[in-house]
């Protein structure tokens, strides 16, 4: 599947990876970890970016790993990348030995949120930052326009009871606050809205999504066959929206957190960055 849509979902997160990296500050020797990695994006964004800086990818699931790892060889960065299959509430690794930690879009499902962030203290080292970016609220342009389109056509359809987690830090401040409650220092947010790049058709973009989002599956499945038509017309008709020539551009709304990068303060040894996105698969 993945080899399918190469081309079309090419620029598909690019702008959220660009801010989550950019966000991070990341220095030319830094060795960054990156939580949830999943099949490696952005962990080999980053690794391709500073090629004197290494990353330590980690996520429970060994399958993305393993698909990531493959990557990694072909893209010919497997010397400064490390792929470790571990528990981001007991991360594998010593303390004080990470200079940045990212992780996009995996926050809001950290069931242990305080164990998660007490276990990204420990191992950052004095003066590290963190970047997270995080799904906002449900009412988005894109999701109005597909899942949305799902609700309103299909009689009793409803949000899978799984979803519901993506939008655990969709009010304002919300992750920010977390942060501050498992003692990070200098949290700020701020709103700003981004393109998601899709060089493909609306009809594509629709059937792209229904493969990727696992976690709507059981809405898409609960469409009966004597609407499937009538919602692929509705939804095709609603992404014409975001034409914009040769490519459709989906915005999303991110709220971007920045902070003041204290290596000179004994008691706040700590920086953080929070990204929160309001942004849809």
């Amino acid at each position: 599947m993945a080899g399918r849509w190469t081309k079309a979902a090419a620029g598909w997160n690019w702008t959220l990876t660009d801010a989550l990296i950019t966000a991070a500050a990341i220095g030319s020797e830094h060795i960054v970890l990156d939580l949830a990695a999943g099949s490696g994006d952005p962990s080999l964004e980053i690794v391709q970016r500073f090629p004197s800086g290494k990353v330590v990818a980690v996520d429970r699931s060994f399958t993305g790993l393993a698909l990531a790892r493959q990557n990694s060889d072909q893209f010919g960065v497997a010397s400064r990348i490390a792929f470790v299959q571990g528990d981001v509430y007991a991360i594998p690794l010593a303390s004080e030995c990470v200079d940045r930690i990212t992780c996009r879009f995996g926050v809001m499902f950290f069931e242990e949120i305080g164990s998660t962030f007490s276990e990204m203290l420990r191992v950052l080292k004095p003066g590290g930052q963190a970047a997270l970016l995080a799904w906002g609220t449900f009412k988005q342009p894109f999701f109005e326009a597909t899942i949305g389109a799902v609700l309103r056509l299909v009689p009793g359809a409803i949000l899978p009871e799984a979803t519901h987690a993506m939008y655990r830090f969709a009010s304002d401040g919300s992750l920010a606050a977390a942060l501050q409650k498992a003692k990070f220092w200098n949290v700020q947010e701020r709103k700003m809205t981004l393109p998601r790049i899709w060089a493909g058709s609306t009809e594509q973009l629709w059937e792209y999504q229904q493969e990727v989002s696992t976690l709507y599956r059981p809405l898409f499945a609960s469409i009966p066959e004597t609407l499937r038509s009538r919602v692929d017309e509705e939804v095709v008709a609603e992404l014409a929206q975001f034409r914009d020539h040769d490519h459709l551009s989906v915005p999303v709304q991110v709220v971007l957190g920045t902070e003041s990068y204290l290596l000179n303060s004994a008691s706040a040894r700590l920086g953080v960055i929070v990204e929160s996105a309001l942004d849809f698969v």
